[in-house]
């Protein structure tokens, strides 16, 4: 049946129409992963000269030109507060926030929950189950040479054998998300009972260690960790982004993305084992810092959308922004006492998680 040429005009007014809207869309949402990079920068700058020590803006771009040449105005002091304290915990706010936001995006996406978050699945209580074991006992691994990396391998390796052990359990089921949820919840409860079981039998003096890192803190992170992190973060988001039209049609459910040729086991394990990495490495540094995973990719989906091609580069952003402002907060409000940033970001994530219930009560 021929097109009148009424018809055929009034379509190629429609597709005219739909790239216009595309195109603008498209540059809406360019323009807000720019908004974000500047706001982050923005903030990062604010951060490093906010503290209990007074080191102003002009003190920081001073003690950074003497990099470039001597500047005998600047102190040690000033030198080792800007270099060796704040601006590490500034790198490593942004990091683990990239890390924490990408893994709760592609776990929510994969699952399509979007109450899903890495901590859901156990990991945080498996990693706490490993540091526990290096705090506590610690001296009965010296064998192992780890040095000052003895609770993040620990950490890092309890972590990943919890998402073993969840995949374990789900495939054994049903190999559903819902049974891979269940699974996570259940065996999340087990590593915290195990953590309970640590406390109990160890000695007083080294609680105090034990409870500072399950709250969470981006101090002292050593410069190896913090380039093992940039690494990880960095290969993921590239794999993401490659991979990024095959988890826009995952999103649309399993049934979808067969019908249209993804391959939706090799996505899915692909997409379980980023998040699983991203996760491990940012909580064998800094312990359990809850609720990033969770609030930041909604943040982003509201800014820009669900596509991944986007998602991911925005959801990094809105993490590191997030977590470097809960790390701000907390090592200022209370000066020169620091609150552990895992205090700052559960007060902000909660009523974000209990917004999310109401919300989605109905559906």
């Amino acid at each position: 049946m021929k097109m009148t040429k009424n018809e055929k005009k009034n379509m190629e007014q429609n597709i005219d129409q739909a790239k216009l809207n595309y195109m603008n869309k498209r540059s809406r949402k360019i323009l807000f992963v720019l908004f974000l990079s500047i706001a982050l920068v923005m903030t990062a700058v604010i951060s490093i000269t906010m503290g209990a020590s007074s080191v102003d803006l002009q003190t920081v771009l001073q003690v950074i030109g003497d990099v470039f040449a001597r500047n005998d105005a600047i102190t040690d002091i000033q030198r080792d507060i800007v270099f060796k304290i704040r601006l590490p915990r500034i790198i490593t706010a942004i990091l683990v926030g990239m890390a924490l936001s990408n893994a709760g995006l592609l776990m929510q996406g994969i699952f399509q929950n979007p109450l899903v978050s890495p901590y859901t699945l156990g990991v945080s209580n498996g990693a706490a189950f490993g540091a526990s074991l290096a705090i506590i006992f610690g001296a009965s691994f010296s064998f192992l040479n780890f040095g000052q990396f003895l609770i993040p391998v620990f950490a890092f390796g309890f972590a990943v054998l919890t998402m073993l052990m969840v995949y374990g359990v789900a495939k054994a089921a049903s190999d559903s998300s819902s049974t891979l949820i269940l699974a996570g919840v259940a065996i999340g409860y087990l590593f915290s009972a195990l953590v309970s079981l640590v406390k109990y039998l160890s000695d007083v003096k080294d609680l105090p260690e034990l409870v500072f890192w399950m709250m969470g803190s981006l101090s002292g992170v050593p410069m190896a960790g913090i380039i093992i992190m940039l690494v990880a973060i960095t290969v993921t988001m590239i794999l993401m982004m490659w991979f990024a039209w095959d988890l826009n049609i995952m999103s649309a459910g399993e049934e979808t993305a067969i019908s249209l040729g993804v391959d939706y086991k090799k996505i899915k394990m692909m997409s379980f084992g980023i998040s699983t990495l991203l996760t491990a490495v940012a909580v064998a540094f800094t312990g359990v810092i809850g609720f990033i995973g969770l609030v930041a990719p909604h943040v982003t989906k509201m800014l820009i959308g669900n596509d991944f091609r986007y998602a991911v580069p925005g959801s990094a952003l809105v993490g590191a922004l997030l977590l470097l402002t809960a790390d701000t907060i907390g090592r200022n409000i209370i000066a020169p006492t620091q609150l552990p940033v895992g205090i700052v970001t559960s007060m902000i994530g909660v009523p974000f998680f209990l917004y999310l219930i109401v919300r989605k009560r109905g559906k």
